[in-house]
């Protein structure tokens, strides 16, 4: 009887001689209905189609900007507090990130999109309770704002964060497992997109049906992001690929962080409890990553991956080396296992972790700002200006950065697979270049002094934020594998609530710095309450009244707020230039960060090619002279 065989080993996945054929372009290929789609394909597809939709309705926390300076407005509340308000809903997004992360890898979806739903439901609709005045957040007409309304208001915000987040890890995870490698990068790619594309199509249906009205943009949130999870939560389950199962090189090596089990299946020992093992072992069917040689000792492998502090020595010392032309790195996520607690002690993720604080914190600061700076260009040493054509404007900027938000999704996901399998350039070389993208994006909103020039600067930083998030779940799902990956992007999402509040908080304090409540109104303006409401014509300024009459039956308490303009600011872009100094600078850090990471990555696979050289006979140990 052949004896059970167990070394602790490096896998390597090995493809199979035969591959499946490739489909060529037809309409049977693209036919659902066609009798090349299986059953499997069509539910794939239908996954895939819901969970794009899910990923539209999951990105609404980044329209905020569209109706902050109305939200503002309508409460009379400073540029600092309404800049609290939308970090809340930040703040949903990312603290949940890990929460939602666990829910999705241990139950599924169901839970998550049902919950999600409910939760953008209730809070949309409360937000748009506090703008109509339904729900007041000042206890009486003239006194300051009630904390705890704002903590109720900031809750509602929070809220909405939550529930597109556990939208998106939802939709995300689904299509990663229903996908093979070969696709699975643009499968979530699209569902990314679809994330970033989903501010523009909310301020674009808002803006086109209520023009200048943000209560009915509220209105459109609630329903739009509620229903789109409400029904994914019943439909959404993962359609698992079927693909032929990799042989596996054997090495006597260890990598540092990783401990392999190999046990042969050949054995008849193992042949009663294959299948229960195989159960709850790795699902290594799916892997693609190609090497050279094979190991005629193990061509039936099973593997068990798990992490260890320090490098570990080869238990079977007697094993003869085999050669090998790849880095251990390129093992496919279906091969790690790395957990939360594992990553937190790695200074891989700490990289990512203060990469991703100090980007994502400079262009949540621009997105969530963007209305107001749209405002602060728009009336620069007026206090008069045109209300429908700033929306106009506000709205332009979200659309913008919402489009190449979602083509940054697209276009960093092929360009990092294309550096990568063209030119064997590893995908984290791609994080200098976003950086220096976020560099150029802060440098042009210095220079912006007019708002219809805003354009520039919304698509860069579009077009930068967009790639980041991107490239940033790539490299967990590589770095760290698909096991655990929606607990681990969920962790990793922390990083965007340190630089957001950051960044946001230091804006709404610059802004508040320079509004006419601190250094007065520019020279030859007059006070709000001697000019006339809306504009210079009789017609406007009739409107303005009447605008203020129906504002006082709103109000409670039935007197109007007082507005003195003491929260606006009239000194166009030196209303926030500080804060877009301070957010270049966290840029270049981000820039020297993302080299640093990716020569550290290099070194790393460098000394692993050279301890395998050694091992193999190829090149002599240290110390040994030829």
């Amino acid at each position: 009887m052949q004896s059970r065989q167990s070394s602790r080993t490096r896998l390597i996945p090995i493809l199979d001689k035969e591959t499946p054929p490739q489909r060529t372009m037809s309409w049977d290929t693209l036919n659902p209905f066609g009798p090349r789609w299986t059953s499997a394909d069509r539910k794939r597809a239908g996954v895939f189609f819901l969970s794009v939709v899910v990923g539209l309705a999951s990105g609404s926390n980044y329209v905020y900007s569209a109706y902050a300076p109305q939200l503002a407005n309508q409460l009379q509340v400073s540029a600092t507090t309404v800049n609290l308000v939308g970090l809340a809903g930040n703040f949903g997004v990312y603290t949940t990130g890990p929460l939602w992360g666990k829910i999705v890898d241990s139950r599924g979806q169901k839970i998550p999109l049902l919950t999600g739903g409910l939760c953008c439901l209730l809070g949309y609709s409360l937000v748009h309770a506090f703008y109509t005045h339904s729900i007041p957040i000042r206890s009486s007409s003239s006194s300051d704002i009630s904390t705890p309304r704002l903590a109720f208001l900031m809750l509602s915000m929070f809220l909405t964060g939550a529930g597109g987040s556990a939208g998106l890890a939802s939709a995300v995870n689904a299509v990663a497992k229903s996908f093979p490698d070969a696709t699975r990068a643009s499968a979530t790619g699209a569902v990314l997109a679809g994330f970033g594309l989903s501010a523009f199509l909310f301020s674009f249906l808002g803006h086109l049906v209520w023009p200048g009205d943000s209560g009915g943009l509220l209105g459109l949130l609630a329903v739009g992001t509620s229903v789109p999870m409400l029904i994914g939560g019943l439909f959404i389950r993962p359609v698992f690929p079927e693909e032929a199962r990799p042989e596996y090189e054997h090495l006597d090596q260890d990598e540092p962080g990783v401990e392999v089990v190999v046990e042969d299946y050949d054995s008849p020992a193992l042949s009663r409890t294959t299948s229960l093992e195989m159960s709850r072992s790795i699902d290594l069917s799916r892997s693609r990553s190609p090497a050279r040689g094979r190991d005629p000792h193990h061509p039936h492998a099973h593997a068990h991956f798990a992490p260890l502090p320090h490098p570990s020595h080869p238990s079977h010392p007697s094993h003869p080396p085999h050669k090998r032309s790849q880095s251990l790195s390129s093992l496919p996520p279906t091969s790690l296992h790395h957990s939360p607690l594992d990553i937190l002690q790695t200074p891989d993720f700490w990289l990512l972790f203060t990469i991703l604080a100090l980007l994502c914190g400079t262009g949540l600061m621009y997105i969530n700002n963007a209305g107001t700076v749209v405002l602060a260009l728009g009336r620069e040493g007026h206090m008069q200006f045109d209300r429908e054509k700033i929306s106009g404007w506000q709205a332009k900027q979200v659309g913008l950065v919402s489009i190449w938000n979602c083509s940054g999704r697209l276009i960093g996901g092929f360009y990092s697979d294309f550096i990568k399998s063209k030119y064997r350039i590893s995908r984290i070389w791609t994080l200098p270049l976003v950086s220096l993208l976020f560099i150029i994006s802060q440098l042009s909103a210095l220079s912006t002094t007019h708002a219809s020039s805003l354009w520039a600067v919304s698509s860069l930083l579009g077009v930068a934020y967009g790639a980041l998030f991107n490239v940033m779940p790539m490299l967990v799902l590589e770095w760290f594998g698909m096991r655990h990956f929606s607990q681990n992007w969920g962790w990793t999402s922390v990083a965007p609530i340190i630089g957001s509040n950051g960044f946001n908080l230091v804006f709404g304090k610059v802004y508040d710095a320079h509004t006419v409540g601190k250094i007065g109104y520019p020279s030859g303006e007059t006070p709000p309450d001697l000019d006339l409401p809306l504009g210079d014509s009789v017609q406007e300024a009739a409107r303005g009244f009447l605008e203020a009459a129906v504002g006082v039956v709103k109000r409670a308490g039935g007197v109007p707020v007082p507005d003195d303009g003491s929260h606006d600011c009239l000194v166009g872009n030196h209303c926030y230039t500080a804060a877009f100094q301070l957010s270049s600078l966290a840029c270049v850090l981000a820039l020297g960060l993302s080299l640093f990471a990716g020569v550290r990555r290099e070194r790393m696979g460098r000394e692993r090619r050279r301890v395998l050289m050694e091992e193999s006979g190829q090149l002599p140990p240290d110390g040994v002279h030829v």
